[in-house]
């Protein structure tokens, strides 16, 4: 059976951008060694500091409402810190952007708004368990220091000490708990999205990989250029020429095989000029649209292609016939130069919102995604117009390019 390779098996899988704080916000479930537990301290650590800071951003912030932008991007900074007392690795701050009133009316700044706000939020949320859970401990340590001070062990002093150790490890866990969701809370804001920092990537190398098939299909012209037209048109200049020669010579016989071989040379030159120009763009593709561009394209290739249709065509936008048309056109030029097909077939499915084409041959099979060579090119201008692009390949074939490309037009 054959394999799929999808563009996304392409590109780099994005890792669990919470990986970390799962790994190292584990606490021991047993309760008889939590008290030991460097997390849950450091949590309690963490805990303190939030209501700390976070009541006094409420209280500049509010006070120094003129300076709130600087206000919320000082507490984004601190708080892409105090994770690390938790353990955790600082939080990269990646946008440079300085604080201003205009960026934050405009949504620049979301990302220090957010801090701030979950830093005010968490503020609350600590106090109120914090005092209660303080009052129960120092009750207890206060009920110790009484039993000793009365001499001697007595009932007191063992419900004292139960007491102490019950609260403390509620409070241990507690803590843990609330400074755990205000990790995650402040990873997730401050963090850069994962899907975005994917979409960058993809864009990036969608650029990347665009520029050099522009290069390649410029160099591809100019070569088509120079041993095409060019050539017959230096003949032709020539058998001209050899035409005035002639004609000097009082000779109308040579003169006119020299002009009649000087028109078969601009003949051929205008036959390779049509043929590039039909390989940048084709006529057929902007007069009768995308169907009849594969039908025409199929019937000239050297390998036998037969061309099928599924569905009912609509038009489609401009563009989207474009790439369809260069995923055709480069599919088949494939099949020619390496696929070792003795047939192959183009096929375009217009689906619900979604136009499929394929190219299948009977060849030897084995073609991979290299980038720079081969079907990547394919791959990375079908990712560009916004299509999905399988390829299935196995050995001894048969060979299928799949590229699906969505549109809003509904059938």
């Amino acid at each position: 059976m054959g394999s799929a390779t999808s563009i996304d098996q392409v590109m780099s899988s994005v890792d669990d951008p919470y990986a970390d704080l799962k790994a190292t916000l584990t606490i021991p479930r047993n309760p008889l060694t939590v008290i030991a537990s460097p997390l849950a301290w450091r949590s309690v650590l963490y805990c303190a500091t939030s209501v700390v800071f976070g009541w006094f951003g409420l209280l500049v912030g509010v006070l120094g409402f003129v300076a709130f932008p600087w206000v919320s991007e000082a507490t984004q900074q601190i708080e892409r810190r105090r994770v690390m007392m938790l353990g955790l690795e600082e939080l990269v701050d990646l946008d440079r952007t300085p604080p201003s009133w205009q960026g934050m009316l405009r949504g620049r700044n979301h990302r220090s708004l957010g801090a701030w706000a979950s830093a005010v939020a968490f503020a609350v949320l600590d106090t109120v368990p914090g005092i209660g859970l303080s009052v129960a401990i120092i009750a207890g340590a206060t009920g110790i220091r009484a039993a000793f001070t009365s001499g001697g062990l007595s009932i007191e002093l063992g419900f004292s000490l139960l007491w102490t150790y019950l609260w403390l490890t509620i409070g241990l866990y507690v803590a843990w708990a609330l400074a755990a969701v205000q990790a995650y809370t402040i990873s997730a804001v401050l963090r850069p999205d994962p899907t975005l920092d994917r979409q960058v990537a993809q864009l990036t190398s969608s650029r990347s990989e665009l520029v050099d098939l522009f290069e390649a299909e410029r160099r591809r012209i100019e070569r088509d250029l120079h041993d095409g037209a060019q050539q017959h048109l230096v003949v032709s200049t020539m058998r001209l020429g050899e035409a005035v020669y002639w004609l000097d010579k009082a000779d109308p016989q040579g003169a006119r095989e020299a002009v009649v071989q000087a028109q078969s040379s601009v003949e051929d030159a205008l036959a390779a000029l049509r043929d590039t120009i039909h390989g940048i763009h084709p006529q057929v593709l902007s007069d009768r649209g995308l169907l009849a561009a594969v039908e025409e394209l199929a019937a000239r290739q050297p390998v036998p292609t037969t061309f099928l249709l599924v569905g009912t065509a609509v038009p489609l936008p401009p563009q989207l016939e474009s790439a369809a048309y260069y995923v055709a056109t480069e599919g088949l030029t494939n099949v020619s130069r390496h696929s070792r097909a003795t047939k192959a077939t183009v096929r375009l499915e217009y689906g619900q919102q979604r136009l499929l084409v394929q190219i299948i041959d009977n060849g030897a099979g084995g073609a991979q995604l290299v980038a720079g060579h081969g079907v990547s090119g394919l791959a990375e201008r079908t990712h560009t117009a916004g299509g999905t692009f399988e390829l299935s390949s196995p050995i001894g074939g048969p060979t299928v390019v799949s590229v699906a490309f969505p549109y809003d037009q509904p059938l």
